[in-house]
């Protein structure tokens, strides 16, 4: 039996991260929650499947800030941003980071598991490339 699929939450909101982890964990998940991207990049890398949700607007290094550092690391977790209100040059920033996706909050589960889904297969096909 493969380990349960991964998800990081990184979001500045408690009550975001708190609704995701039940969300998710109900649907067979194993969920990390985290405050921001300084916490993330602070926790040890999991070996397992896994997904990043992803705020885009954060104190101290927003999502998009966050999302360049992984790439400069090695670390091509796939990545799905969230947002309540972005600006248009966040927005661009978001579709030019080749993100699996991006949910406006508030957003439906079935939109959520499906990103999720999406990732999982983009992350499968990775490492399936020769290299």
């Amino acid at each position: 039996m493969s380990p349960p699929t991964l998800i990081e939450v990184v979001d500045d909101d408690e009550d975001v991260r708190r609704m995701l982890v039940m969300v998710l964990e109900s649907h067979g998940f194993k969920v990390r929650p985290h405050d921001g991207g300084a916490s993330y990049l602070k926790s040890p890398r999991a070996s397992t499947p896994r997904v990043m949700l992803l705020d885009v607007r954060m104190p101290q290094m927003s999502g998009i800030e966050l999302q360049i550092r992984l790439k400069e690391m090695g670390d091509d977790i796939p990545v799905i941003f969230m947002s309540g209100e972005s600006l248009p040059h966040e927005t661009q920033a978001v579709h030019r980071s080749n993100a699996i996706g991006f949910l406006f909050k508030p957003f439906h589960t079935a939109q959520l598991l499906q990103a999720i889904e999406a990732g999982l297969q983009a992350q499968t096909q990775a490492s399936n490339m020769p290299t």
